[in-house]
């Protein structure tokens, strides 16, 4: 079961999306679908994912597959993602390495107050 919760801060012009649970791709995809209406209807290309609270049951084909499942539920190349992990690994890292190697601006992170400045600049 994954909870999230997504919020648009008007004031830095960012949506704050906060997860909590086990990430599977059904979960993921809801969730995307999710965000790319937020994304459109605030105008809004910047993002700060919190998922310091969430477990990932991706096997590395789902993370390598990712980007192109992103991309046909709306995700733009346009977005500026930071992604905020407990703890950053090699699976994390694997994600972040797909999606810049596809031409998507993410980057994972461990501190959020890093993550915020980055994805504000």
């Amino acid at each position: 079961m994954l909870d999230w919760n997504i919020e648009y801060l008007a004031n830095e012009d960012l949506l704050y999306i906060k997860t909590c649970g086990v990430m599977t791709t059904e979960y993921a995809n809801a969730m995307l679908a999710e965000i790319v209406e937020a994304a459109k209807h605030h105008c809004c290309a910047r993002q700060l994912v919190d998922h310091r609270e969430t477990k990932f049951g991706f096997s590395m084909i789902e993370y390598y597959e990712r980007p192109r499942v992103n991309q046909k539920i709306g995700m733009e190349y346009t977005w500026r993602v930071a992604m905020v992990f407990q703890a950053l690994t090699e699976e994390t890292l694997f994600f972040e390495t797909v999606f810049q190697n596809r031409g998507y601006t993410l980057r994972q992170f461990a501190d959020i107050d890093e993550a915020k400045k980055w994805v504000l600049t």
